[in-house]
């Protein structure tokens, strides 16, 4: 599915919200997410698919969502496919092996046809039948419906069906039916059956032949076919991926590229194909593989069955094998925005190899590459040098040359046009000029002269233009016609569409003629057009006649188009002849002069020459000056900071650019180069200017560049530059002027790729539309035209001394030697070895913040366990607060008690993440209220505390106790959490403190973190997004299209999709966006600059952003400064909501009440009337257990205790803790909920109770909990050695993600405190469920009664089922679930009251039972709307439907619908009096 920028963005986003990494992965978009506009925190995300899930991704997917913290999410599928096709087959086998763990026991086969899709299960005999439908088929139908895959399923005994023989077949005949009609479907189903049997010979032969082992031809994979056999080839590894099998067996695809790709497929054994060895096997690496050549119906494709593999050596590196060798200064990576395609690692690798001493990385107008280049340095030994190629504009806009200070309403002027031989006025000549004369605002003259170029017109020439060689032959020369054409121009201020181009032709013609320059004052409409528009991305002279209205007349070769001419404006050579295009550029001028000087009749051309750069102008400004700026010492890498954070910050347009005057101010120690072709220097030789402005130029600058002329390549491909001998002239023009000025010349390599073989990632970035639906500078829509010429990029490669010289052959060679080796080498040896990014931690300071947390700490501690401190407890806050503040964190914890604190005097409360909770200092600074000491009593009155034995029981477990002291009932808590699984033993690791504040309170509390620490010390968290596997897919297949100019079926049908695969994963990473983390804030302590660690910029380079961003992606700087996550949460807000309701305080809820507790397992105590509703656990609607696989899991583990409640947080936020783990230990009696895994500390303190040493059961315990990691031999021993069951080491090995303890316990205490609601305030647990958890309603349902309810849901249900259910319907379902148990138990929902209902919120009506619903459950009423209406109900009653109307600014709809509902029936329809309306 091929997605734009905005649509990739958001489902990355979204998918990195459920922790998955890989959005290329997910073959789906968002097609719509609806905002509840009740819970701001539940969203409903309707996706669309294009291709079928396989279990691996769903299960993923899956697991996500279970794991979803951040927010509420309600997921509809929708699909553009049948979902009756052969991989429904793999999805059901798969799911039923991951789910039971045994192989299916049936066959499965997919019928797809039009009236009648099924997919049958065939059985051997009744009982397996009979035994999966009573014991799976539900399970299996709930697992497709989630996913909305309504399957119909046909069951089907073989006992029952017995398979005959075709021959001996009896045939029934139904008397009713006709014979002939009877005999033909016999004969049709005996023709299905035989060719049946012909397709499974055919099969199990190719299978057999597959696996058929010997006679391996070695060969080229180009010359492999489906006949091919035994074939042994060798190549380079571009994918590998497994998938496990039911029967335990692992199957590899493995893709091979020799030049040609193909894909092999290896099954694992005991032999030559172990599963390990092939494990071992990486991209990039070569090997050699014996096999079978066969063809994969899966993949419509040849493929290589493996049978044997051998690794093989690395491809060797190019060597450099001159003695003096040259330094690279010039060099793109994957962080050029859609450029580069190598990594810094592969750039250094090779000039490692090559002996080169330094190498330069200088990105496109940032230095995101320069922490992992930092990385690369310091593992390689290899000086780099640090830079970026800027976009270096002045700090206005000139859309003159020659400026006067004349007024624009008194001058007289010139519009001309020319037409040339093509488009460099260096090279080529003019061969018409038209021109008309305005004088006084009214055309005066005008002049048409063919010109004789004295060089043959090419042929391509003369079909734009229409002017022959024969029409010009017997005409003037130039030169016969200059004084004509330079006394027409007398005295007028000259105008032109694209001024450079036309200037520069007639300029050069009066030099090369003895008349000197052109010095007259002139007028680019084109650029002028630019800037009074641009919002418009057209700017040709046809374009801008529509905009003032001037009439154009279009010929054939007229163009909208605005890349008509690659390389240069579109006004050249693209409709008229030159007098007819001065003649409409007249009246173009004149309209536009009207515009300017109609507020300011005193405009002059001056004013046109220092117009002010405006946002809109930036945002559609694209033409700029490259230059390099590398960077010398470390002041230089706070000044280039300062200067890429101001074109980030205060520049940031089309690019991000930097203005001369910041720049100049800015390179004391930074060395300037001229760049590549986009960079002044080379444009200014390359067309017509004097040999003083050339050199005027190269001033600027401290190095100048020159580049091997097939760099230059495009703009010989695009006739910008006539020959590659004309590049070379360019070049020697270059280096004399440079030589003048004395100026260091090096020749770079403005390198985008490491080797040659990679050239093809950068064609296919190049075609690839970017961010914004933009192009890349080398490409054009015009290029993509079927029918345009297909012409190679320029070659860019990371090359060698020996080949820079070949390059600059045309030099002598000891000059060249000069240009390539001593001079680049000089620079390096100017620019000293700096580590540009900050390593060292640098936390924040706030004065005396250690002294106040040590002294609140106690303060707290004192007040809840007596003074002196029990010596547990003495020490464990002693040895938190002394590592904490030895490391600096003291005042991490500070500013986390100040956030809270300030939420909590706002009126709202916060809830605590992640393991913080396992830090007591944490608890009593008021941060988290998760107590992570042992389970013990305390007694709130004379301060007693007694710790209780069994450590594996949560304190609030503990049954009640008086205090053996003053007899006062003791408080019980405590949940054995050790601190190492937050700060490590040493204390060392950095906190990372998140926090859950009220979804509507969370940008309140990153507003407060500016007054907390000032606005010059805090930024969002930066993030930078890259090209992923599936948008590169896509991107490929664009190459093909638009840059070879494949047909689409050819691409399907002929190019390999491995082909496409291996180059799409050499584009992989490729940065393409950046953005910000959504709750991380990253504070820069007092007395730094942002500058000193990064640049700043706006997420995604929206100048709207309220926050700005780190420059460089946060992870490569997370140990260096503090990063705080303040996230938003609806349960807070919901918590604060229930409170204000009941007026209970909540936290004084009990946590342990058994009412409460019994809802996790049953419904009693909800004493529900059980009409509709079974009886089940009663979690629906409660935060973390309401889900339906919570509530599945809760109804097999039967939990009982917070202690049970907090293993079930664990096993349901793990990933592979409870499928195919926990589970199966549960059902098969192996283990009892207290005996599984739950969350990461368990695994500590459970190893430390059975003798493991402290430390090694602290390692084990992160081994486990990280994914990918596995138990070393040595730690299955120590654990064995101390009788720790196989079952519980086995577990561990499964575990590929474990929850903390400290955060299970805090959304534990979350669920309990609003399932006390449910319980007891049960109304106001439904008035606050339906404000902010819902967003979708049926008020129509919802108020009229139980049994309208139900019935509504069945109706949905079966819509659902069927296919038909309407997308803003699905979220429906869930909503009505709860209204039914309300319902149930006893209580109503009213209809919509037009004086009491709220504007957003279900509010109370005690005296009936009921909620009374807000007027926003009404369909296509926003929370604006329902505002105004509320205000106006408040100011005035309504006195009819007409002022109801009128007021209220309701829409027709809604009226109606209130009329449907009989919400208005006292109101009359309009206020007009009647007769009737008197009592007479």
């Amino acid at each position: 599915m091929t997605l734009n920028d905005k649509e990739y963005d958001l489902l990355s986003r979204f998918l990195r919200s459920l922790g998955l990494e890989e959005t290329d992965d997910f073959d789906m978009k968002i097609e719509k997410v609806i905002k509840s506009s009740v819970d701001r925190n539940l969203l409903t995300i309707i996706l669309l698919k294009d291709s079928p899930w396989d279990y691996a991704h769903l299960e993923k997917f899956m697991n996500g969502l279970n794991n979803l913290t951040k927010y509420k999410a309600k997921i509809i599928f929708k699909y553009n496919f049948n979902i009756y096709n052969d991989n429904l087959i793999d999805l059901v086998s798969d799911w039923f092996f991951n789910t039971y763990h045994k192989d299916i026991n049936f066959k499965i086969s997919v019928s797809n046809n039009k009236n009648n899709d099924k997919v049958t299960l065939e059985f051997l005999n009744d009982n397996d039948l009979n035994e999966f439908k009573d014991k799976y088929l539900n399970e299996l139908n709930s697992f497709l419906n989630f996913i909305n895959y309504v399957v119909d399923f046909d069951l089907i005994s073989l006992e029952k069906h017995e398979v005959k023989e075709v021959a001996s077949e009896t045939l029934t005949i139904d008397k009713e039916k006709s014979f002939e009609n009877e005999k033909k479907i016999t004969e049709e189903s005996i023709e299905s059956t035989l060719k049946d049997n012909y397709q499974k010979m055919l099969q199990e032969r190719e299978y057999a032949k597959a696996f058929k082992k010997g006679d391996y031809t070695p060969t080229k994979i180009i010359q492999i076919d489906t006949n091919s056999g035994g074939v042994d080839i060798n190549g380079r590894i571009f994918e590998i991926t497994s998938k496990d099998t039911k029967s335990g067996r692992t199957i590899f695809t493995i893709g091979i590229d020799d030049g040609d790709t193909i894909y092999c497929t290896a099954i694992t054994n005991k032999n030559n194909l172990k599963k390990d060895d092939l494990l071992a096997l990486k991209v990039n690496q070569n090997v050699r593989i014996k096999g079978n050549v066969t063809y994969d119906t899966y993949r419509k494709d040849t493929i290589i069955m493996v049978h044997f593999f051998y690794s093989l050596p690395d491809t060797p590196l190019r060597d450099d094998n001159a003695v003096n060798k040259r330094v690279e200064l010039h060099l793109h990576t994957k962080m050029s925005d859609m450029d580069g395609v190598s990594t810094f690692e592969d750039y250094v690798k090779v000039a490692k190899h090559m002996g080169h001493k330094a190498i330069a990385i200088t990105d496109h107008g940032n230095v995101q590459g320069f922490p992992n280049a930092q990385e690369i340095s310091k593992k390689s030994g290899m000086k780099v040098i640090y830079g970026s190629e800027l976009y270096v504009i002045d700090d206005f806009y000139d859309v003159t040359i020659n400026p006067k200070d004349i007024l624009l309403s008194k001058a007289n002027y010139v519009c001309f046009d020319t037409e040339t031989t093509g488009l460099n006025n260096r090279f080529d000549r003019i061969m018409e000029f038209g021109a008309v004369k305005i004088v006084n605002g009214m055309v005066s003259d005008r002049i048409d002269i063919l010109i004789n170029p004295e060089v043959p017109i090419p042929e391509n020439i003369q079909k734009i233009t229409n002017i022959t060689n024969e029409m010009v032959k017997d005409k003037p020369t130039i030169k016969e016609v200059l004084p004509q054409i330079l006394e027409f121009l007398k005295g007028s201020i000259i105008v032109a569409h694209n001024l450079s181009f036309d200037y520069g032709f007639l300029s050069k013609a009066m030099h090369d003629n003895g008349y000197g320059d052109l010095d007259l004052p002139s007028i680019d409409t084109l650029k002028l057009s630019k800037y009074l528009f641009p919002d418009k991305r057209k700017h040709n002279l046809g374009m801008v006649c529509k905009y003032y209205d001037v009439e154009y007349e279009t010929s054939d070769n007229n163009n909208d188009d605005d890349s008509l001419d690659v390389g240069t404006d579109d006004s050249k050579h693209s409709a008229h002849r030159a007098d007819y295009d001065a003649k409409v550029l007249a009246d173009v001028w004149l309209a536009m002069r009207a515009d300017l000087t109609k507020n300011n009749p005193n405009y002059s051309l001056l004013s046109l020459s220092k117009l002010p750069l405006t946002q809109a102008f930036l945002s559609s400004l694209r033409d700029s000056n490259h230059v390099t700026a590398l960077i010398k010492n470390y002041s230089g890498v706070k000044e280039l900071f300062e200067v890429i954070s101001d074109a980030h910050i205060n520049r940031m347009g089309y690019y991000s650019f930097t203005v001369w005057p910041f720049l100049n101010t800015h390179r004391n120690d930074l060395l300037l180069g001229s760049g590549c072709f986009n960079g002044e220097v080379f444009k200014t030789a390359m067309h017509y200017s004097t040999k003083e402005k050339l050199r005027e130029v190269i001033r600027k600058y401290d190095f100048i560049e020159i580049q091997p002329p097939e760099n230059y390549r495009y703009l010989v491909e695009t006739q910008e530059i006539p020959t590659m001998e004309d590049v070379k002239t360019v070049i020697k023009d270059i280096i004399e002027a440079a030589k003048a000025e004395n100026k260091l010349i090096c020749v770079t390599g403005d390198c985008h790729y490491v080797n040659p073989s990679n050239k093809v990632y950068r064609d296919v970035i190049i075609c690839a539309q970017q961010v914004g639906k933009r192009f890349h500078p080398l490409f054009s829509s015009r290029r993509a035209r079927k029918d345009s010429r297909i012409f190679q990029n320029p070659d860019q490669h990371y090359r060698t001394t020996d080949e820079m010289f070949e390059a600059f052959s045309f030099l002598p060679k000891e000059e060249a030697s000069e240009y390539i080796v001593t001079n680049t080498n000089k620079i390096a040896d100017l620019c000293e070895s700096i580590v540009p990014v900050k390593t060292d931690t640098y936390t924040p300071t706030i004065e005396g913040c250690d002294q106040n947390l040590r002294n609140l700490v106690y303060k707290n501690a004192h007040d809840l366990y007596g003074d002196p401190l029990p010596k547990l407890i003495e020490d464990r806050i002693s040895s938190e607060l002394d590592g904490i503040i030895n490391n600096g964190y003291g005042v991490i914890y500070w500013i986390a008690h100040e956030l809270v604190k300030k939420a909590n005097s706002d009126g709202y409360i916060v809830g605590s993440r992640g393991s913080v909770g396992s830090s007591i200092v944490a608890t009593l600074a008021e941060i988290t209220e998760v107590n992570p000491l042992p389970p013990h009593y305390r007694c709130p009155k004379c301060r007693h505390v007694e710790f209780y034995e069994d450590q594996s029981v949560s304190g609030y477990d503990l049954p009640k106790k008086k205090c053996p002291v003053c007899g006062t009932i003791m408080v019980s808590d405590g949940q054995s959490i050790p601190f190492q699984t937050f700060l490590g033993f040493n204390a060392d690791k950095t906190p990372d403190i998140d926090l859950n504040f009220p979804a509507d309170y969370q940008s309140t509390a990153h507003n407060y973190t500016k007054v907390l620490l000032g606005a010059n010390n805090v930024y969002r968290a930066g993030t930078i997004g890259t090209v992923q596997f599936k948008t590169a897919y896509g991107y490929v297949r664009q190459y093909f299209e638009d840059f070879l100019h494949y047909t689409k079926e050819d691409v399907d049908n002929v190019v390999k999709k491995s082909k496409v695969a291996c180059i799409a994963y050499g584009c992989v990473d490729v940065k393409r966006t950046t953005g910000q983390h959504p709750a991380g804030i990253v504070v820069v302590p007092d007395g730094y600059d942002i500058n000193d660690f990064t640049p700043i910029q706006y997420p995604a380079d929206d100048i709207t952003a309220t926050w700005k961003t780190t420059h460089f992606d946060f992870t490569s700087m997370h140990d260096t400064l503090l990063k705080l996550d303040i996230l938003g949460h609806v349960d807070p807000q919901a918590l604060k909501m229930l409170g204000d309701l009941s007026h209970v305080d909540i936290k004084k809820i009990p946590l342990a009440e058994p009412n409460v507790l019994s809802l996790f397992t049953k419904d009693d105590a909800l004493k529900l009337e059980h009409k509709y509703l079974k009886p089940d656990n009663g979690a629906l609607g409660i935060p973390e257990f309401g889900t339906n696989f919570v509530r599945k899991v809760l109804r097999e583990a039967q939990p009982k205790t917070f202690q049970d409640l907090v293993i079930i947080s664990g096993l349901t936020h793990g990933t592979n803790v409870w499928n195919g783990n926990a589970q199966d230990l549960i059902l098969n009696n192996i283990a009892d909920l207290k005996g599984v895994i739950g969350c990461r500390d368990d695994i500590m303190v459970y190893l430390i109770t059975k003798g493991i040493d402290k430390h090694d059961a602290f390692t084990i315990m992160e081994t486990v909990r990280k994914k990918g990691k596995h138990l070393s031999p040595a730690q299955i021993q120590e654990m064995l050695d101390h009788d720790v069951p196989q079952y519980y080491i086995d577990s561990c090995e499964k575990i590929e993600y474990l929850f903390p303890k400290g955060h299970a316990t805090a959304y534990v205490m979350m669920a309990l405190r609003v399932g006390y609601f449910k319980v007891y305030y049960p109304l106001e647990f439904y008035a606050t469920f339906f404000t902010l958890r819902c967003d979708a309603y049926d008020i129509k349902s919802m108020c009229n009664g139980i049994d309208r309810v139900y019935n509504k849901l069945e109706e949905l249900r079966g819509l659902l089922a069927a296919k038909e259910l309407k997308d803003k319907d699905a979220a429906i379902i869930d909503t009505l679930d709860v209204v039914l148990e309300l319902y149930e138990r006893g209580f109503k929902i009213e209809n919509i009251s037009l004086e009491k209902s709220d504007a957003t919120k279900f509010l109370i009506d005690y005296e009936n039972k009921a909620l009374i619903p807000p007027f926003k459950v009404l369909d296509g009423m926003g929370d604006n709307n329902c505002l105004e209406l509320v205000k106006a109900r408040n100011e005035a009653p309504f006195s009819s439907k007409e002022d109801l109307l009128k007021r209220g600014h309701i829409s027709e709809k809604i009226l109606k619908d209130l009329e449907k509902m009989h919400v208005v029936d006292n109101l009359k329809d309009n206020d007009q009096i009647s007769l009737f309306d008197f009592n007479f």
